[in-house]
């Protein structure tokens, strides 16, 4: 059969791998599969212009919180317009309530209920005049809703097939390729639709080192594990790891990892891995005892925050950590000991995410017990709860909102930690300083680059600090000289003109020179000072106190170098 399958992402780098893995499992069955991509940002007339274009007998869509309005306003304009072809849907945010999802789309002709693959392929087959509608697809028969068997998982993960056929064109248009060798989750989180399948299905081991091989061979900078628990079984997941380490590749690979079950074994590998080849993204949420039991999670803390902290010391992996607001027995002051506690871990990324109340899951029956208040409508953001009024969790999204633009956008490490010494505050009680001053300032809602970053922190130090200024802004220099090649606004004070005649003869004596460059090659000042700024700086970024220090950075190789050197001002 002709049959077109359409992925609206919420971004142009993003991929519907799900879509994709249906589409090449029919393909596999005989039928002519059209996959089209688009966003949620692309005109909608548009994106049905590029569907009509191809007269399929059967339309599918994926059906998520972030696509949803716009997937259900495009079926209704093509049932207008092909009345007489199939349409299905299916994806996580229509395979748990049929009822609800017939009942508000009746333009819809089927729903697939859980994991697709091959029951879509055994639909097209009845489709196409033989047999019943297959299991697992959600129908109407005249008023009633028949379920037909309800939820399906894929037992058997070596029939799925490679889902990348148009790897080189994605490469092209820099998508971000996304992965998965196992689905399920062996833990039962109160808010999450993946522990409704408890069992872990794995794909198997050298399937899964082929897939990857093609993403090497090809060249793709950065693969994303969608797994929900990627470190579940040592005998599986780390020899993927190590191949992957081994590898001949400058390609990233992100894994959702849970930090207090990685063995030592485990954390002896994992810091011999080549610097950025791994991230880990590791769900923390609350460290409230009795949030984690509301929700069914049984982290240890303690193992979790020394992994985590070893982890980082290893210095060859970017660290992602995760929080969640709204979620039940958590009201501000215990929202602010979690807070506290995972920002003192270090990462490199902390993620202020708020509780989606989804369909389907224990968090939306559990709605009148915790008098959670959420959007009636995708994505089920929580607005309030008998713990949290609205005013908190508003201040929670201005944090988010700060927290991004400052500490996560990695551009002033040092700065924000001199703060945070000054403040002599809590990380949560410094950062409400901060909010409350930027909010108050008219710096939210906008989103600001570095530069403009840069420029409000110094307002916020001068208001603020008055006593520490001096220090806090050679700091603040510090982290512009660094993070923000090129750029010298004279509000910072440079010191390129007073310490001229001394770099001068830094770069005259090449002897010199080569003991911090040992590659180094006279080629053009202008190429040199561009490689291999110098500046000096009044006050040591590590501590705080008042000291003169030479600094270069290096930037000739792919990773940037920062060099002390012992250069005396005459």
């Amino acid at each position: 059969m002709q049959v077109v399958l359409s992925a609206i992402n919420s971004k142009y780098i993003h991929t519907g791998l799900g879509l994709r893995y249906v589409g090449e499992y029919a393909k596999t069955q005989g039928h002519e599969v059209t996959l089209i991509e688009e966003t949620i940002n692309t005109p909608i007339l548009a994106v049905l212009e590029k569907i009509m274009a191809v007269p399929a007998q059967v339309y599918g869509f994926s059906v998520h919180i972030w696509n949803k309005p716009f997937v259900f306003k495009l079926i209704r304009m093509l049932r207008k317009l092909r009345p007489q072809a199939a349409i299905v849907i299916g994806g996580p945010e229509v395979a748990f309530d049929a009822e609800r999802i017939f009942a508000e789309l009746p333009q819809a002709d089927y729903i697939v209920q859980g994991e697709g693959e091959l029951v879509f392929s055994e639909l097209l087959q009845y489709l196409a005049g033989g047999g019943a509608v297959s299991q697992h697809i959600a129908y109407r028969e005249g008023e009633q809703v028949n379920l037909n068997g309800g939820i399906t998982v894929i037992e058997d993960m070596s029939l799925l097939p490679f889902p990348y056929p148009d790897l080189e064109k994605m490469l092209a248009e820099h998508k971000i390729v996304y992965y998965e060798c196992t689905r399920g989750c062996p833990f039962n989180c109160a808010y999450c639709l993946s522990s409704i399948s408890r069992s872990v299905r794995k794909r198997p081991l050298e399937l899964v080192l082929r897939d990857l091989d093609r993403f090497i061979a090809a060249g793709v900078p950065l693969v994303k594990f969608v797994d929900r628990t990627y470190n579940l079984d040592e005998k599986y997941f780390l020899p993927m790891m190590q191949h992957l380490a081994q590898a001949d590749t400058n390609a990233t690979f992100h894994f959702e990892i849970k930090a207090d079950i990685l063995s030592e074994r485990v954390m002896d590998f994992l810091a011999t891995v080549p610097k950025g080849r791994f991230q880990l993204e590791i769900g923390i949420q609350s460290t409230h005892q009795p949030t984690l039991k509301a929700i069914n999670r049984q982290d240890n803390w303690e193992k979790l925050a020394a992994n985590v902290k070893r982890l980082l010391s290893f210095g060859n992996m970017h660290i992602h950590v995760d929080l969640i607001a709204g979620l039940p027995y958590e009201d501000l002051p215990t929202f602010a000991k979690s807070f506290d506690d995972v920002y003192g871990l270090g990462a490199d990324m902390l993620q202020l995410g708020f509780l989606k109340v989804l369909p389907g899951t224990q968090m939306r029956r559990e709605t009148e017990q915790h008098d959670l208040r959420y959007m009636d409508e995708p994505p089920y953001e929580i607005l309030a709860t008998k713990y949290m009024p609205y005013e908190d969790m508003l201040y929670l999204k201005h944090l988010d909102n700060i927290l991004d633009q400052t500490a996560n956008s990695g551009g002033f490490k040092y700065t924000l930690r001199a703060l945070l010494r000054a403040s002599g505050m809590t990380a949560f009680a410094f950062y409400k300083q901060l909010t409350q001053w930027w909010v108050k300032a008219g710096f939210y809602p906008q989103t600001h680059n570095d530069k403009g970053v840069a420029a409000i922190l110094k307002q916020f130090i001068e208001e603020n600090y008055v006593e520490q200024q001096t220090e806090l802004l050679e700091i603040l220099r510090f982290d512009v000289f660094c993070e923000i090649p090129q750029w010298r606004p004279e509000w910072l004070k440079w010191q390129t003109e007073a310490i001229y005649e001394v770099v001068s003869a830094f770069w005259r004596d090449e002897e010199k020179v080569r003991r911090y460059i040992p590659a180094y090659k006279f080629s053009s000042w202008r190429q040199i000072h561009k490689l291999y700024p110098i500046e000096l700086f009044k006050a040591d970024w590590e501590t705080g106190n008042a000291e003169e220090i030479f600094v270069m950075l290096d930037n000739s190789g792919e990773q940037q170098k920062l060099i002390k050197l012992p250069i005396e001002v005459k």
